[in-house]
């Protein structure tokens, strides 16, 4: 990329935010679960029989458009609960945070929505059918160590659930 730049006397600049005048560049991430259901409770998948069993997605809440399940709650609020801590890993540099801000399609405070894309967490919603599909986790960008970030995230998501909390 940079020598791609460099060939066309341009400079590629991989900053979160390079001008006061422009939204930045960010790191979204889009995290999803889904509980494996088996046709055939009394088979094994490891047994060969991988047809009997299904992934259903552990976001949505039954049939109504844009509802949460409470699996999916849990997961949120552990995030929630800790995302001033996550952001010290998932924004590391003093140049992470100029990118937040009103406007700048990140959030800035600690909150969720559906569809909502001011909000650090955002509840995706599947364009068809309205179903609760994954959430987006904003507040990150490429300075961030990857795979610390993920684990985290994860964790914190696990641990809403582990302890069921709710929003």
């Amino acid at each position: 990329i940079r020598a791609c730049a460099k060939a066309k006397k341009m400079r590629a600049i991989f900053l979160p935010k390079v001008s006061d005048s422009q939204a930045g560049n960010g790191m979204h991430l889009h995290l999803s679960f889904c509980d494996l259901q088996f046709s055939d409770p009394g088979k094994n998948v490891n047994e060969g029989n991988s047809r009997s069993a299904s992934f259903v997605n552990s976001f949505q809440h039954g049939r109504i458009k844009g509802a949460i399940s409470p699996k999916g709650a849990s997961f949120l609020e552990g995030i929630l609960d800790n995302l001033p801590a996550l952001t010290s890993v998932t924004m590391p540099s003093c140049n992470s945070f100029r990118r937040v801000g009103p406007g700048c399609w990140t959030g800035h405070n600690v909150s969720w929505s559906v569809e909502d894309k001011e909000a650090p967490l955002r509840v995706c919603l599947d364009l068809k059918t309205g179903a609760a599909t994954n959430v987006e986790y904003k507040l990150s960008d490429s300075t961030a160590n990857i795979y610390l970030e993920l684990a985290l995230i994860l964790a914190s998501g696990m641990q809403g659930i582990s302890h069921s909390l709710s929003l």
